[in-house]
């Protein structure tokens, strides 16, 4: 198809790619539902689920690809309040609310964090140093501190995953590195302090309830379990721990990659998926690995590892540094998010309970990460350079990447590149 003729126009990898993650996952979520379907009998049903949720994410896409990418701001400003009311709402209702359909909060705060820094980073350039000036950093800071504290309550692992992103956007705007490393230095003092006395609350958890009940009421017992499981199984193999409530769901993923021998049973013939409660959420790329094997799991790692490279490519032709920071930064969170997922299911890091973008069972964090494609097709539509098809025309003034644009090339580009 030309590229007049399609409705699915701005760069053809990344559509490549998001339709790669939705076949994935529709065959992946109906052969690992089994521990949903077992006793409801309608083994279509989650596979169902899924497809209804594609259509709707590709209509999404197509919608939101089409939209300049400047009415992001606009986006922008609607959904950050929104966002704020309901992480206020979340940390008295929990992680999850129930408005007929289940809404995860922490999913709307990533995306407004990154258009929030995006904007951030774009317009606070200083000019005399070709980077982002004091008042980005601050801001940036802001934002983002207020963001974690609000979803680190419920979920550490978003909270250090949009600060990880955020931390990763400022560099690629430039901002001071003597500011970044006394920012990282006093970050991960902070983490170090929070893990430690987690893991206290957890090995103590009777005794810390009775003495600090405020303590008891947090998840910080659930996150020193997962954390002192996983340094102390690193003294001994997986196959010679017991398996206990406290490890199920791990020792089963484990399992699951071991069983595929290397080369994959074949979609449909996972066994472990009958024994892991999560086999299509949290650890579905386990269950990718039983089945596919290496190679399977080494080509869903290879999409995502690909959305980053082709996002930064978008960036380098970017001629206005807000839609170079915005891709930067949702292409990161994908990835990211993606990584942790996979490094979890092989046992790299502890339990996070992070989906797999796009892959996972989950409709709020289908709909999100489907909105980042819409945003990042946009980008790739109309931000571009002078002289490059689809060229931005706009004359808004969103920071010229002329002039100090912190993620243009270091050597020159060569317009003779698409």
């Amino acid at each position: 198809m030309s590229k007049e003729n399609s409705i699915f126009k701005g760069d053809r990898y990344l559509w490549g790619i998001y339709f790669m993650l939705c076949v994935i996952s529709i065959i992946e979520i109906y052969s690992s539902s089994s521990y949903l379907t077992r006793y409801g009998g309608n083994f279509l049903r989650p596979a169902m689920r899924q497809i209804g949720l594609v259509i709707f994410g590709t209509t999404l896409v197509v919608c939101m690809h089409n939209i300049h990418y400047k009415w992001s701001k606009l986006l922008m400003l609607g959904l950050t309040p929104l966002t704020l009311l309901l992480l206020i709402w979340a940390l008295f209702l929990g992680r999850w609310l129930d408005f007929g359909f289940s809404v995860q909060p922490s999913e709307l705060a990533k995306l407004s964090v990154i258009l929030l820094l995006a904007f951030i980073l774009a317009k606070y350039q200083d000019p005399e140093r070709k980077g982002a000036g004091t008042k980005a950093f601050k801001y940036s800071l802001i934002v983002t501190g207020i963001a974690c504290l609000l979803i680190v309550k419920d979920n550490l692992s978003t909270a250090l995953l949009v600060g990880v992103v955020s931390f990763c956007m400022m560099i690629i705007a430039k901002v001071e590195w003597k500011k970044l490393l006394l920012l990282a230095a006093v970050v991960m003092a902070a983490v170090v302090v929070l893990l430690s006395v987690s893991v206290m609350v957890y090995k103590y958890e009777e005794a810390v309830k009775k003495t600090f009940p405020v303590l008891g009421k947090t998840r910080m017992a659930t996150w020193g379990g997962r954390c002192a499981r996983f340094f102390e199984s690193n003294d001994k193999k997986a196959y010679e721990e017991a398996i206990v409530d406290d490890n199920y769901q791990e020792q089963h993923a484990y399992m699951a990659v071991a069983n595929s021998k290397g080369v994959g049973v074949w979609p449909g013939n996972s066994r472990a998926r009958d024994f892991l409660p999560e086999a299509y959420s949290d650890f579905i790329y386990a269950i990718i690995i039983e089945e596919t094997g290496i190679l399977g799991g080494i080509f869903v790692m290879a999409l995502y590892i690909s959305l980053l490279l082709r996002a930064g490519s978008i960036a380098r032709q970017c001629d206005k540094a807000y839609p170079a920071f915005l891709i930067t930064g949702l292409a990161t969170m994908i990835a990211f998010q993606a990584l942790i997922n996979m490094g979890v299911s092989v046992g790299l890091f502890p339990v996070t309970g992070q989906p797999l973008p796009l892959v996972s069972r989950g409709g709020s964090s289908f709909m999100v990460i489907s909105a980042y494609f819409g945003i990042m097709l946009s980008i790739s539509r109309f931000a571009k350079q002078t002289g490059i098809e689809d060229a931005d025309t706009s004359t808004e003034d969103d920071n010229d990447i002329s002039a100090p644009n912190p993620v243009q090339k270091i050597n020159e580009y060569d317009e003779s590149t698409d």
